[in-house]
C-alpha cells in the first residue's frame, strides 16, 4: 500500500526531487504507487509536493516531507511523475483529484 507525504517549497525548487523520482521509476520498475504530484499556492510562491512511495521505509530518503493519508491530497494537482497505464482504475480518488488539461 502506497505511503504519501507533503512538503511546501519555493516554487519550482524541487528540480532534484523530480530527478530522484524519476530514477527511484527507473530502478524499481516503475510501480504504479509511486509518484509525484503538485500544487501552487495562491500567491504562486510556493508549491507542496505530494509524493506517493510503495514502501514506508523510503520516506526516510525525502528530508522534510511529512507523511499524509491519501484522503488528504487536495484537489486540482498537477502530475509530475506517476505511470499513467491502470493509473485511473487504480487510484479513481486520485485521478479525480488532478488538474485536467485544459
Amino acid at each position: 500500500m502506497a505511503v504519501f507525504a507533503k512538503k511546501t517549497m519555493p516554487l519550482r525548487s524541487w528540480g532534484k526531487l523530480q530527478d530522484q523520482m524519476g530514477l527511484l521509476q527507473v530502478t524499481m520498475g516503475a510501480p504504479h504507487d509511486l509518484m509525484m504530484l503538485s500544487t501552487t499556492s495562491e500567491d504562486n510562491k510556493t508549491d507542496t509536493i505530494y509524493i506517493a512511495l510503495p514502501d514506508a521505509t523510503l520516506l526516510s530518503y525525502f528530508e522534510g516531507f511529512e507523511q499524509i493519508r491519501q484522503s488528504d491530497l487536495p484537489n486540482d494537482m498537477t502530475t509530475l511523475v506517476y505511470r499513467a497505464d491502470g493509473f485511473a482504475e487504480r487510484f479513481p480518488d486520485i485521478e479525480r483529484k488532478r488538474r485536467k488539461r485544459k
